[in-house]
């Protein structure tokens, strides 16, 4: 048995629900995928793109590296949901573009749109969990999350709305309140939710209770357009791992427990040299930008926490992982090659600061 037949066994992840879609003019070596086996009013598509595996495997890849990557990947989800929703039978001022502040800007969907000649009405919204929750999005204290921004003024009145909504999905909590808040917002202009695009890294689990969200609200339509894959969630709600040991699950319980996601095969055989295992793939979006928005003004994000985040999570992965028996040279090197990519990069942001 192939070493990726034996780890798409051992953590279940399933690769028999892909069917390629048809887009054209992605970029070279990218591919779209449609993932069978969810409702008829949930469409949901992979992009797989070179680009996206390297932010997915690489937390040590931050700033404008990130930034640049992130922006080639929209481009390909750009032409997906151009080619593959509704998305041109709406006039300009039927579609609205959703921000998630702060992280969300980052993932660049709506200056990818712009190129392909997509219009849209932006609305800005800052959802906040009150306790601080890197890492620690709990099920049992269901952290309550506030809204602490919000600009609606483009909105429209009295229209059928097809809204976009670039963001990562992990648990759905933070997507379920903005979906909530606009749809308050839309009903006293009069205005009806049509069709959802989501688009980002998305868990599977965030992707059910978003679509959930979205049908209680009156959408007849949900897609889906997920970076590489489907990921499974972590016990904390938050780290969204292709497959892999559930570090937090395991530092809570002391019991391992292995975790896998919804990918195509090639697209497994494409991250297995460079994917650690358990590792999260998005990260901490809004700290491995440069700056984010918060509404009111720009600011730095905090990239050294991320840099030093990443290695502490790794470091803890590899002690988890190292002796089991699916555990090969091919995840040692992967994690040998990532920690000391993100100590250089560490170590040249700690020198800028002097």
């Amino acid at each position: 048995m192939q070493s990726s037949d034996k780890l798409i066994e051992i953590f279940r992840v399933e690769v028999d629900l892909t069917e390629d879609a048809c887009v054209e003019g992605l970029s070279p070596g990218s591919r779209v995928y449609r993932v069978k086996g969810f409702p008829k009013d949930c469409e949901v598509y992979i992009v797989d793109c070179d680009v996206g595996k390297e932010i997915a495997c690489h937390p040590h890849i931050v700033g404008e590296r990130l930034a640049e990557l992130a922006l080639n990947c929209a481009r390909d989800a750009a032409r997906a949901i151009t080619q593959l929703t509704s998305l041109e039978e709406y006039s300009r001022n039927a579609v609205v573009l959703e921000h998630v502040l702060r992280a969300a800007p980052g993932y660049r969907l709506h200056e990818a749109l712009r190129e392909v000649g997509v219009g849209f009405r932006e609305v800005w919204i800052r959802p906040r969990y009150m306790i601080p929750s890197y890492r620690a999005h709990h099920a049992a204290d269901e952290r309550r999350i506030e809204i602490v921004y919000e600009d609606f003024s483009e909105l429209p009145r009295r229209e059928l709305l097809m809204v976009l909504k670039p963001d990562t999905e992990a648990s759905g909590r933070t997507g379920r309140a903005c979906l909530e808040r606009l749809a308050e917002v839309a009903e006293e202009r009069n205005s009806a939710l049509e069709e959802l695009v989501v688009y980002g890294f998305i868990s599977i689990d965030g992707l059910r209770i978003i679509h959930e969200t979205a049908s209680k609200l009156g959408f007849r339509r949900t897609y889906f357009f997920a970076i590489g894959n489907l990921t499974a969630l972590c016990h904390n709600l938050y780290d969204m791992p292709l497959y892999g040991p559930d570090e937090s699950y395991y530092s809570e319980k002391k019991e391992l427990r292995l975790l896998g996601g919804i990918t195509d095969y090639e697209t497994f055989n494409k991250y297995l040299p460079e994917y650690i295992p358990g590792a999260d793939q998005p990260g901490d979006w809004s700290a491995r930008q440069t700056m984010v928005y918060t509404g009111y003004d720009y600011e730095p994000s905090d990239i050294e926490k991320h840099l030093t985040n990443s290695i502490a999570l790794i470091e803890r992965l590899w002690s988890i992982s190292k002796n089991q028996e699916w555990f090969t040279e091919i995840h040692e090197n992967a994690i040998k090659r990532e920690l000391e990519d993100l100590r250089s990069v560490l170590m040249k942001y700690r020198e800028q600061k002097k």
